[in-house]
């Protein structure tokens, strides 16, 4: 029995005008993050630990989530590493 690969029909490119979607919504982001750093520009202390330090409201916030995301990342590695050795 032969198999024959066949190509999809392939519809006419479509003519679109204006933005696109991926655009608009990234000029909200910018804009939405635009607005939360001036209106967060105050200065605060931030202790942990033994680090103290005087930072800007919005920056303390960023550096939280980037660490948030690095741990999710390192946990989300550890969980498919420990998966794959127990399905081997």
């Amino acid at each position: 029995m032969t198999y024959e690969r066949r190509e999809p029909d392939q519809a006419p490119a479509e003519q679109r005008s204006g933005l696109s979607p991926t655009v608009i919504a990234l000029a909200i982001v910018a804009i939405v993050a635009v607005i939360f750093i001036v209106q967060n520009s105050s200065r605060t202390d931030v202790n942990f630990l033994f680090f103290n330090v005087r930072s800007r409201v919005w920056v303390a916030l960023l550096v939280a989530i980037g660490i948030g995301v690095l741990l999710d990342r390192l946990l989300i590695a550890w969980w498919r590493r420990r998966r794959t050795r127990s399905d081997a």
